[in-house]
C-alpha cells in the first residue's frame, strides 16, 4: 500500500516536473470588495482556471497550465489578500499574449472577457484606486 506522504511527494514532483519545463510563470493575487459574495468569487475562480483549455493563440491551446485557490494560511502575512492563481506559459511571446499592455496592445480575448468582470469587484483605497491586485511573473529558474 502506497502511503498518503508518498503519494503527496510523486504529485508534488509531477507539479514541480511540469513547472520547470516552462518559462514564464504569471502569479495573480486578487482581494474582492466586501460586498463580494462567496459564490462570485467561485464563479471566478472556475472561469480563471478555465482559460487553460479555453483560451488560444493562432487557433492553439497556448497556456501549459493554471492552478489556484482561495487563501488558506493563517501565517497572518496574506494582506488580506484572497485568492491566488498561477498561470504557466512556455515563453515571453504567450504570455505577452495572455496579458496584453504593457507588452502589446492586445489581450487574449477570453482573458479580457474575464478581466471585464473581476475589474469592477476588486477592492479599491479611499480614493478609488484598485488595491486588490498583485501580479508578479518570473521566468524558472533564472539568476538562481
Amino acid at each position: 500500500m502506497v502511503s498518503k506522504k508518498a503519494l503527496t511527494l510523486a504529485f508534488a514532483a509531477a507539479l514541480f516536473a511540469q513547472a520547470a519545463q516552462a518559462d514564464i510563470q504569471h502569479i495573480v493575487v486578487v482581494k474582492s470588495q466586501a460586498n463580494t459574495d462567496a459564490g462570485t468569487k467561485a464563479d471566478i475562480a472556475k472561469r480563471f482556471l478555465a482559460l487553460k483549455d479555453v483560451a488560444k493563440r493562432d487557433g492553439q491551446p497556448y497556456i501549459v497550465s493554471i492552478t489556484g485557490g482561495r487563501a488558506i494560511s493563517k501565517e497572518g502575512f496574506d494582506q488580506q489578500l484572497e485568492q491566488a492563481f498561477i498561470v504557466t506559459f512556455k515563453n515571453a511571446a504567450d504570455r505577452d499574449y495572455f496579458v496584453g499592455k504593457p507588452y502589446r496592445n492586445t489581450m487574449d480575448p477570453d482573458h479580457l472577457a474575464l478581466a471585464t468582470i473581476v475589474e469592477p469587484l476588486l477592492h479599491r483605497d479611499v480614493d478609488g484606486k484598485v488595491t486588490g491586485l498583485f501580479i508578479f511573473d518570473f521566468n524558472d529558474g533564472a539568476e538562481r
